[in-house]
């Protein structure tokens, strides 16, 4: 936003808390943001606030809060021809007040802590490549044996046809056994349909079990709910996000800080965020938790968010 645009919005809502008789400490009470903030917002210093993701938030949470419309406020101060910055998350914090500060840039990750973080994950690929493996010898195992049985079967079989062509009187004995060898057969052919049918709902049984998710137990800290040990499948995962009775916006990024969404969901729409199978675990932080609703793979998250309108959600995902 620029200086003209950031006076405006300033003189716009001071106005309006003034109109409605409320100070700066009542909006600070309501919003839980810090009060130099409000100030710096009302002079059009939007420089002083922590990034670009907090101003458009802020901003939204001041307006709600002396009566405006949030959603038609912003799009009055929109420039369409102004690129959208990234918001830069990493420096936010929140103090035990509830009252959202900037904070501390975290620290990069050395190669050794990279390397470390991806052993787990070399060793589940050899683990999986070795089952592979097995799994493969034991079915060329099993396929030779049947293919030697059916040759033994033919053999038989000719050898029942020769004794059939000298004497005619064993020809119905031979047409007696062959119709015994029919049967086993049917038998067996039925006993391996029924075996593989039960194969068949355990391996899709086991698939279902395996993408479903554990959420464990969770903690309040803050503006924080943390979910530590979330039992997740090896592999992809998509986070629903939904918003209900107004606009969310919010961002979606790994444990590495690779931000995987960020945006607006707009009121009764939901925006579908996939979670890589590298990913171990996210950060997700919500300008309009009231409005929000988030699941993971279909199981609902409580965001516990105590009608607090910022707030942050961090899990951390055991596969």
């Amino acid at each position: 936003m620029n200086e003209e645009r950031n006076s405006a919005i300033g003189q716009e809502l001071q106005q309006a808390r003034l109109d409605k008789g409320l100070s700066l400490d009542d909006i600070q009470q309501s919003t839980k943001i810090q009060k130099r903030y409000l100030a710096a917002i009302e002079s059009g210093q939007f420089d002083q606030l922590p990034g670009a993701f907090y101003e458009r938030a802020f901003v939204r949470q001041y307006a709600t809060a002396v009566g405006i419309d949030a959603v038609a406020f912003m799009q009055k101060y929109e420039n369409e021809d102004a690129e959208t910055p990234q918001p830069d998350l990493s420096a936010a914090r929140v103090d035990a007040d509830n009252v959202t500060r900037a904070g501390m840039h975290k620290t990069e990750e050395t190669v050794a802590d990279k390397t470390r973080s991806m052993m787990p994950k070399i060793i589940i690929g050899v683990v999986i490549v070795a089952i592979i493996a097995i799994i493969w010898a034991v079915v060329s195992s099993f396929a030779g044996s049947a293919k030697q049985e059916s040759k033994n079967q033919s053999t038989v079989s000719v050898s029942t046809s020769q004794v059939a062509n000298k004497d005619s009187s064993s020809k119905k004995a031979s047409s007696k056994s062959s119709a015994t060898t029919s049967s086993d057969s049917e038998s067996k052919s039925s006993a391996s349909s029924s075996s593989k049918k039960a194969s068949s709902k355990s391996s899709s049984e086991k698939k279902e079990k395996t993408a479903k998710v554990d959420l464990g137990e969770s903690n309040v800290s803050g503006t924080t709910v943390s979910y530590d040990s979330v039992k997740a499948p090896n592999k992809a995962m998509k986070m629903q996000l939904k918003a209900e009775d107004g606009s969310s916006w919010m961002q979606v990024s790994d444990a590495a800080g690779t931000v995987l969404w960020n945006g607006t969901v707009e009121d009764s729409k939901t925006q579908e965020v996939e979670i890589p199978t590298s990913a171990n675990g996210v950060q997700v932080s919500i300008g309009n938790a009231l409005a929000t609703k988030v699941s993971l793979n279909g199981k609902s998250v409580d965001l516990q968010s105590n009608n607090a309108s910022v707030w942050h959600l961090n899990m951390n995902f055991t596969r």
